[in-house]
């Protein structure tokens, strides 16, 4: 777009440039040229004129002998261009004529008296001379002034093209910039928000001391659960993966409002107290939507909601806290069940010895289609060893924690 208004701005000030300049330039040629005829037809007045003197006749009367004379001699004169020489007396009697007289209308006119024989010489200059002369300028002019206009329109297209490659590079190098600091402060703010909610799923860590590395561990079991059921769910894409290591974590959240009395008890709880402790999926729940409400829509504290609310959901539909069924049951929050459990049989806790990997899969494998999605828990079993490597790497020793506290 900017290319063409240049092009259209120069062909402007070419045509105006043009019709101002032509008018003069036309106007000078013609008054050369016809100052140039002018001359020529006075000089062959004159030359015509200075030879009839010198043959020195008494007359020139057509006829007589200084006559033929003066025939013979206008024969061999030679005309300029298509020039008209006439003799005419003056009583207005053409004697002679030499020339085309179909040449059209004379343009300018040159007499010379013939005094001695009562009659003048006269030489007519052709219009179609000053129009040839006009034309041939006015071409020659049109010539230069387009070759003229396309040099500038060339140049300065050149120009512009340059100007216009030199501005496109700065703009894509400052959108690279522009993009490189926007992905940096979004770089920043996923970091801020993951580094938020990894320490508010710290938080609740902490609290319960039985658990050790228990966070890491379920983000590790999740992660490879997720990565494995890919072979048989393409929709799980690897954002996923990432994303449900992160979002693992927040599982238990909610045990931030849950009482020490309680969430510590070393012996069996209580209904009312088990009825209170299960509503820590809801007050985590409520905790990341409270959260995401200033936030803004995300993603990961979605998958957090899900994951905190519906991992004690079980597939027969007796979990809590909203007796979910089968695909009711958020897919995130399945996988984070399965891999929950299977730390919990393996962990020592105040009120329970650690299970052995052996034993604990064991279990897992009788809650098949009841507590856990069939399907998910044969992927889970499929890499049973892959899950007890990562146990070994991440878990102490399965020495009760309890014992720990009671020595000290």
């Amino acid at each position: 777009m900017i290319i063409v208004i240049i092009l259209l701005a120069q062909g402007l000030v070419v045509g105006m440039g043009w019709w101002s300049g032509s008018r003069d330039v036309l106007t000078e040629v013609v008054d050369q040229y016809s100052r140039r005829v002018e001359a020529s037809a006075q000089d062959t007045a004159s030359g015509v004129a200075l030879a009839i003197a010198k043959l020195d006749t008494e007359t020139i009367e057509p006829g007589t002998e200084g006559g033929i004379r003066v025939q013979a001699m206008l024969d061999d004169l030679k005309l300029p261009g298509h020039s008209i020489v006439s003799i005419v007396s003056n009583d207005g009697r053409e004697l002679y004529h030499m020339g085309d007289a179909s040449s059209g209308p004379s343009a300018y006119t040159a007499t010379v008296p013939l005094a001695k024989h009562n009659a003048y010489l006269r030489v007519n200059a052709p219009a179609e001379q000053l129009i040839s002369a006009r034309d041939a300028a006015a071409s020659e002019m049109n010539l230069r002034i387009w070759l003229g206009g396309a040099v500038i329109i060339l140049l300065t297209g050149i120009v512009a093209l340059a100007l216009i490659s030199m501005h496109e590079r700065r703009l894509v190098r400052a959108n690279r910039v522009l993009g490189q600091q926007v992905q940096r402060k979004d770089s920043d703010l996923i970091a801020a928000r993951e580094g938020m909610i990894l320490g508010l799923a710290k938080l609740a860590d902490y609290r319960d001391t039985d658990t050790g590395q228990h966070l890491d561990r379920i983000c590790e079991y999740s992660c490879l659960l997720a990565k494995a059921a890919s072979r048989k769910y393409p929709e799980i894409s690897d954002h996923f993966i990432r994303s449900i290591r992160l979002a693992a974590s927040l599982h238990d959240i909610g045990k931030v409002g849950i009482p020490d009395a309680i969430l510590l008890k070393p012996g069996a709880l209580l209904p009312h107290e088990r009825e209170l402790i299960e509503k820590h999926t809801i007050m985590g729940a409520q905790t990341l939507t409270s959260i995401r409400d200033r936030f803004g829509e995300d993603e990961l504290l979605d998958l957090g909601i899900d994951i905190a609310l519906c991992h004690h959901e079980r597939w027969d539909g007796t979990g809590y806290p909203n007796r979910l069924r089968g695909n009711e049951i958020p897919f995130a929050a399945r996988i984070v069940a399965i891999a929950d459990v299977y730390d919990a049989l393996t962990s020592a806790r105040v009120y329970k010895p650690a299970l052995s990997h052996t034993r604990a899969i064991e279990i897992m494998r009788e809650g098949r289609a009841t507590q856990f999605d069939p399907v998910l828990l044969d992927v889970f079993m499929s890499i049973a060893e892959e899950v007890d490597t990562v146990r070994r790497t991440l878990q102490p020793l399965d020495l009760p924690r309890a014992a720990k506290l009671v020595a000290a």
